[in-house]
């Protein structure tokens, strides 16, 4: 029992974003608006634990909400096969992609609980920087310097911006934050290598985001691992 009721908490449309649930329960207009909240709604509802047949319900309560709602035979085709669709691939939302709906981060509840949930990731780092440094240096020599800057970089990304345990940046911002900071000149190239050398020692992992850049893999993402002296 206590089971069942803590599913259908989750599962409550309350504990959809807020912008996603304002449109959800005023509806929208056809055209960009529509095509994204469609999106947004179902990947929110299978968040929320809703399987196929459930969201395809949801969208066409939806749907009558909405200013001219579609008929039958659209919803099918614009609807019911956009969630078939989905089914087949690792679809996600974030806020940016919600930029122009957005009720003000000030007032967004959604967005409150990330925040939090992400700066309580990013309070502690998983090992001792002071013994990871006398490790690198003393491995490494000039080169463990230099990896011990793009750790702090990496760290002070982190915990400005309350990424959460994964931190996405790229070389060139990694590079730019060492000469902010230290007064260190590094090419992306330079901050490729060194980081190739932190994943090797287990002291980050990567993680994935993303289409390829320059000089990178699938993605720019970073996690600290809890990396001990060998």
């Amino acid at each position: 029992m206590n089971y069942r009721r803590t599913v259908m908490n989750r599962k409550s449309l309350d504990n959809l974003r807020d912008c996603v649930r304002q449109a959800f329960f005023n509806g929208c207009e056809r055209g960009y608006e529509f095509g994204k909240m469609r999106h947004a709604i179902i990947v929110e509802l299978k968040r929320l634990g809703y399987n196929s047949p459930e969201i395809k319900d949801k969208l066409s309560e939806w749907n009558e909400r909405c200013k001219k709602p579609l008929n039958v035979s659209e919803q099918k085709s614009q609807l019911f096969k956009y969630v078939d669709w989905t089914d087949k691939r690792e679809c996600k939302l974030s806020c940016k992609a919600l930029e122009d709906f957005c009720l003000g981060k000030e007032n967004c509840q959604f967005y409150k609980k990330k925040s939090y949930q992400n700066r309580k990731q990013t309070q502690e780092l998983p090992f001792n920087l002071g013994e990871l440094d006398r490790f690198l240096t003393g491995r490494f020599k000039a080169d463990g310097y230099t990896m011990m800057l793009i750790v702090k970089a990496l760290r002070s990304f982190q915990v400005e911006n309350a990424t959460g345990e994964n931190v996405f940046i790229g070389y060139r911002k990694i590079s730019a934050i060492i000469r902010d900071k230290h007064g260190h000149r590094f090419s992306p190239m330079d901050i490729f290598r060194k980081m190739k050398l932190l994943i090797d020692e287990g002291v980050i992992k990567q993680v994935f985001k993303g289409r390829a850049g320059n000089f990178s893999w699938q993605a720019n993402g970073y996690k600290f691992l809890p990396w001990k002296h060998p």
